[in-house]
């Protein structure tokens, strides 16, 4: 394990080096990040005015949800998703399959660093938002927030393996953006980060029940808010682990294919 981190941790300090050496970059996607929170609270302020619920949710869960969502989004935006594309469109990404490493692994350590950055931001914007809107003191309990964090570093997993193989279809395509910016929109419908599940039509829920994009936002809002509890909640845990063993296999054996394409494309 020493070894391994050794190997690629150097990944992750070089991705923080990279981002701070830009300021101005990651300030301003704070700024545009706390615009967005606040227009979003504004607009959940107004249908609050007349009832106190919507959908099962009070007005505390409600602004909560949405800065989990922030947050979740934050930690792996669509910066971070194109630089992938954009290795592979480039042809830089060949320097990096000569390396005795493991391109996956390379890519999550360096994704991990742009992530730390950009969520260390994130966490202290909505942190002070939530003290300015919200009543914390029926959810800062610490077995539930113990959870919440588990499930948070499998949700960023998840959406780690969802960002990677989307990257990698730009091995079949030349429009990177477009390919980055579809996937981003499928995980925002179906994952519950534009709205809860639950406001959608009882279909939608079951259908967005098998796939795993779930898992990445909307149930780790639920353990935090206390919504599911007890076994309940380790079964949630359990289905987001199981996801992410999944897509990680699947990303390896994708990322084989498109190698091999790639490979037989060049002669």
């Amino acid at each position: 394990m020493k070894r391994f981190l050794k190997r690629y941790g150097g990944f992750t300090r070089c991705a923080i080096e990279e981002r701070m050496a830009y300021k101005a970059g990651f300030l301003m996607n704070g700024l545009f990040q706390l615009v967005g929170i606040l227009v979003s609270i504004f607009i959940w302020r107004v249908l609050f005015q007349e009832q106190s619920t919507i959908q099962g949710y009070n007005w505390d869960q409600m602004i909560l949800y949405a800065l989990i969502t922030a947050m979740l989004n934050a930690t792996l935006n669509f910066r971070t998703e194109m630089g992938l594309s954009e290795k592979i469109l480039d042809g830089s990404i060949a320097s990096d399959l000569t390396k005795p490493i493991d391109f996956q692994n390379m890519s999550f350590f360096h994704a991990l660093g742009e992530s730390l950055v950009e969520g260390s931001i994130s966490i202290l914007i909505i942190a002070v938002t939530a003290l300015l809107f919200v009543d914390l003191t029926e959810y800062l309990v610490p077995v539930r927030m113990l959870l919440f964090l588990v499930s948070l570093i499998l949700a960023f997993l998840l959406k780690f393996c969802l960002a990677y193989m989307g990257g990698l279809m730009c091995f079949y395509t030349s429009n990177g953006y477009g390919v980055v910016y579809l996937r981003q929109v499928i995980t925002d419908v179906f994952s519950g980060a534009l709205l809860p599940l639950s406001f959608f039509p009882g279909w939608f829920q079951k259908l967005s029940g098998v796939l795993p994009f779930q898992a990445s936002v909307y149930l780790p809002t639920q353990i935090f808010l206390g919504r599911i509890s007890g076994i309940e909640v380790v079964w949630t845990l359990a289905l987001q682990a199981m996801w992410v063993v999944v897509l990680w296999i699947l990303a390896k054996l994708l990322f084989r294919f498109a190698v091999r394409k790639v490979t037989i494309q060049g002669g």
